[in-house]
Order: C-alpha cells, then structure tokens, then sequence
C-alpha cells in the first residue's frame, strides 16, 4: 500500500468515529470478565506532514493517546488479551519508503486534558521498557476498528520522547450510540457517549529538528457503560 493511502487511512480511523474495538468483540475474545462496567476515557490525536501534502522527504507523524480502558491483543493468536487502566500511546512514522509504528504504556500524570476538552498535553519518553504488552486500542461501546499499530515498538529508535499540545474548541459535536451482543447464554450490552473536539496541535520529536504544526487534530472524552452476562461459549464468534 503506497505511504500516503496508508498515512490517509491513519487519518480517516481517528476521525472516522471509530477509535476503538467493539465491546462484544473485546469480551469475547476474553478481554473483560461478566460484570458492569461505567468508565471514561479521554483521547487525542494528531497527524503531522501529509495531511496538508507536506515535503516528501520529510517524515510524516500519527500520534494517539488515551487514558482509560485499554484493550491488549497479543501477538500469538492464542494468547489472553488482557484489559488495563492505564494510559496508552501509539506512534506511527511515515517516510518515502514505508512506515513503522508502536504502541506504548506510559505514566497517565504524562498526559492532561481539560475538563471542556479546550487543552490537551502529551509529555512523555517511548522507551523499549514500557512497550505495550500486545496490540492496543481503547475499550469503548461503540464499534470500530482500532488505531492501527505495532505491537513491538517496530524499528524504531529508542528512546523517543514526545511533546504534543493540543489547542481546541471545547466539546462541539456529541455522539451517543447503542449495542447489543448476542451468543447463545451470553451477552453483551453496551451505551456510549462521546464528546468530540477538533483541535490544532503543534509537537517536538527527538530526533527531528524543529516544531510540528498541524490543524488535523482532536480530543475527546466518552463516557462508557458495558454489561456482560456469562461467558462466551467456544462456539461464539471471536474465542
């Protein structure tokens, strides 16, 4: 896939409305336990250097973080996924001859939003010490596809540290959504609200020279309750 359509693709999933897994998907793959859950999480995300048709030897950035429930995929397909509070950031470099990414867990005092989602800020160092424990991406009602990433770290250099400051309008847009899971005995029922902000945003990298500026941007905050009922049979789709 050439960089640019993967780098948009990257860009239409974080603004798409889809920045996480599906609830029912994330149980069933034995991700949460039956129970009820009431959580919030908050995000933001920017993309620097192509989404204005920027220099082609320059490269292009994707940054996502939320702080709430994560979700972890492991990379051997009979793995446990596993679900955290915790605070999580993917990072995906794009250049002329291809792209790596990774996906870390970082201290959630590293990264702050304010309550009317106006200000956002990531300060924090990547390091090959606090890679995520799998593939990650935001537990959520609502249905999706995650943030694309790599679970390792990729070729990367490490360490890598971030500094990204959001700048937006306050919660303009609100999305409330609905779903329901059912497999035989069990279930899986969820609501979701989200409360989006577009947003500028301006960043340093190590190792790049100079300010990254971009108005492709946003923060957000959903408030999130999930109720499972049993646990999934082997039969259900997803185990």
């Amino acid at each position: 896939m050439p960089v640019l359509r993967r780098f948009a693709l990257v860009v239409s999933i974080v603004f798409g409305g889809s920045l996480a897994l599906a609830a029912a998907a994330i149980a069933a793959g034995g991700g949460l336990a039956p129970g009820d859950y009431v959580f919030t999480s908050v995000s933001a995300n920017a993309a620097f250097g192509l989404a204005k048709g920027g220099p082609s030897d320059q490269p292009s950035i994707s940054v996502f973080v939320n702080r709430g429930l994560n979700s972890y995929e492991p990379e051997h397909p009979k793995g446990p996924s596993t679900v955290t509070n915790s605070t999580m950031v993917q990072l995906s470099i794009f250049t002329a001859t291809g792209g790596v990414g990774g996906c870390w867990v970082i201290n959630p005092s590293d990264f702050t939003v304010s309550n009317d989602l106006r200000t956002a800020k990531l300060h924090t160092t990547l390091t090959a010490g606090n890679v995520c424990p799998g593939l990650g991406a935001p537990v959520t009602g609502k249905s999706g596809a995650a943030p694309i990433s790599a679970a390792g770290g990729g070729s990367i250099a490490l360490p890598i540290t971030l500094d990204v400051t959001w700048t937006g309008l306050g919660a303009t847009s609100v999305e409330r959504d609905r779903g329901t899971f059912r497999c035989l005995s069990y279930s899986a029922d969820s609501t979701n609200v989200l409360h989006l902000s577009g947003a500028t945003a301006s960043a340093t990298v190590s190792g790049l020279n100079g300010t990254l500026a971009t108005d492709v941007a946003g923060v957000d905050s959903t408030d999130s309750h999930i109720d499972i009922n049993e646990t999934p049979p082997s039969t259900c789709p997803g185990v």
